[in-house]
């Protein structure tokens, strides 16, 4: 059996995408060498489980079904974009939350717990909910991406997080395609 690239995560609302992709086009515009995620792959990660024996793949499920169980749908906030490590040393391009981050960090949390009874390992760090748009490839312009990305405003919107998948990632030439395993909604 083959391994599957899994990932537990709350999809971008399709109604904040326009506000999203009009931002990289704007970090695009700096010429810089990023690989921009597609707007139909925006999504906030809750947890990264890596490579799963395929045998495997529906107990997960069901542990992720379980843990949410009962959880409560909660509203989610834009942000101000940013980056990992830091603005001047971009290597990931995000967009943070300005409310709703103790639900999700709360949520995450559960999740992280409930994968670890299924024998993932902790990623040992604090939760920043942030919704990835891309990701520097080489130092191509940085300097215009940062002076960019540093007077960026905020990205205004909210949407609710009713749903929690847990999706499959197959990494292709063109970028990952992502396909739903399970989709566990929340009350």
């Amino acid at each position: 059996m083959r391994p599957v690239r899994c990932f537990i995560a709350v999809f971008l609302d399709p109604a904040l995408r326009p506000q999203v992709t009009t931002l990289q086009r704007h970090l695009a515009q700096s010429g810089a060498d990023v690989k921009w995620v597609e707007p139909e792959n925006l999504h906030f990660t809750l947890k990264f489980l890596g490579d799963v024996d395929e045998s495997r793949v529906s107990a997960v499920g069901e542990r992720l079904r379980t843990c949410v169980q009962g959880a409560r749908a909660f509203d989610i906030g834009l942000g101000a974009p940013g980056a990992f490590p830091r603005v001047r040393d971009p290597r990931v391009i995000w967009v943070g939350v300005s409310s709703g981050k103790e639900p999700f960090v709360a949520l995450a949390s559960t999740v992280e717990e409930a994968m670890k009874t299924e024998g993932f390992r902790s990623e040992g760090k604090n939760v920043s909910p942030h919704l990835t748009v891309g990701r520097v490839r080489s130092a191509r312009n940085l300097d215009i991406l940062v002076e960019r990305l540093s007077s960026s405003p905020p990205l205004e919107g909210s949407m609710r997080v009713h749903r929690v998948r847990l999706m499959a990632s197959d990494l292709t030439n063109r970028g990952p395609v992502y396909s739903e395993i399970a989709a566990i909604p929340l009350i």
